[in-house]
Order: C-alpha cells, then structure tokens, then sequence
C-alpha cells in the first residue's frame, strides 16, 4: 500500500504577489498626486469685464447665450439682405431674445431698440436692450463688427451711450462679458 500526503492548495505566495502590485500602484498614484503641480491662480479681470459663467445671474446667463446666437443670425441676415435687420424685424421672426414671448417677461422684459453704427469699425452695428426689472437681467448691449458679436451689461434700467463705442460703454460703466476657461472649466 502507498501512501501520499497531498497537501492544500494554498494560494499565499500569490496572494502576496498581488498586495505588493496593489500596494505599489497606490504608492506611485500619491506620489504622482503629491508631486503635481498647483495651478496657477486666474488673473483677475479687467474692471469693465465680467465673467459669463461666474458673474451673471441665470436670466442673464441665457439672455447671453441667445444674443451670441442672434448675432450669427443676424450676420446672415445683413449679408443676405445688404442693412440691418431693425429689433421689429427681428421680433418678428420670434429670434430670441428680441421676440417679445413670456421667457422675454421672466427675464427682464427688455426693450430692443437699434442703437446705431459703430464710428470704431465702420461697418458694425449695435442693438441696446434696457431691461424693465434690472434686479432679474440687467441692460444689454449687443455689438457686432467684422470680427463677431460683444455683449455687454449693466444692472441699471439705461440706455447705453450713443454711439456704443467700447471706451463710451466703459466709461459709463457698462461691462463686456467674456468667456474664461480655466482649470475648473472642465471638472
């Protein structure tokens, strides 16, 4: 009669292979997080600029949004069309946010005017906004020249200065609303 002893299968020395790979990785992944470089702090803005994710309330936020919209299409209209299209016309084709619909009512109840050409650039164009509830959406100021469309606010019921030149709405204390993208941007 033979005999043999068969032992347990025993899984320690892989067991302890895979610590040590675990234990590796997590060391080499703090080490990484330790040594990365703290970003930058963001420049301030310049005083007559505002952020457009951090400095403007929801009504305005969408109030931009629309005008950057409106100010491609309405690009396209003078093109086509050889003039500008007046805020009537643009009501009238129901493009926000000159389209006088209850969304325009929550939010500030603006009314469009046409506030002349820009003497800067020759061929721009402007439409002002004055906004019936500024504690809602404050005034706004929609300039378009041969390089895209400006958008400027002021938490007042006024009228911007004519013209609306850059200097004149700084001046008056309007502010441009720009875009920054930064770290945060895309958490």
């Amino acid at each position: 009669m033979h005999h043999q002893i068969v032992r347990r299968a025993g899984a320690e020395r892989e067991t302890l292979w895979v610590l040590l790979a675990a234990g590796a990785i997590l060391a080499s992944a703090a080490l990484a997080v330790g040594l990365r470089a703290v970003p930058d702090a963001d420049a301030p803005l310049a005083a007559h600029l505002i952020d457009s994710r951090t400095g403007l309330t929801a009504a305005e936020q969408g109030l931009y949004a629309d005008l950057k919209a409106a100010g491609e299409e309405i690009a396209a209209l003078r093109t086509a069309e050889g003039r500008a299209p007046t805020p009537q016309e643009l009501a009238a084709e129901a493009l926000p946010p000159f389209a006088a619909d209850p969304s325009a009512a929550a939010r500030g109840g603006h009314a469009w005017t046409f506030a002349g050409t820009l003497a800067e650039t020759g061929d721009g164009i402007a439409y002002a906004g004055v906004s019936a509830a500024p504690e809602l959406a404050g005034s706004l100021v929609l300039r378009l020249d041969g390089h895209g469309a400006e958008v400027w606010l002021k938490r007042a019921a006024e009228a911007p200065p004519a013209p609306p030149e850059e200097t004149a709405l700084a001046a008056a204390g309007w502010k441009r609303i720009v875009s920054t993208f930064s770290a945060g941007v895309t958490r």
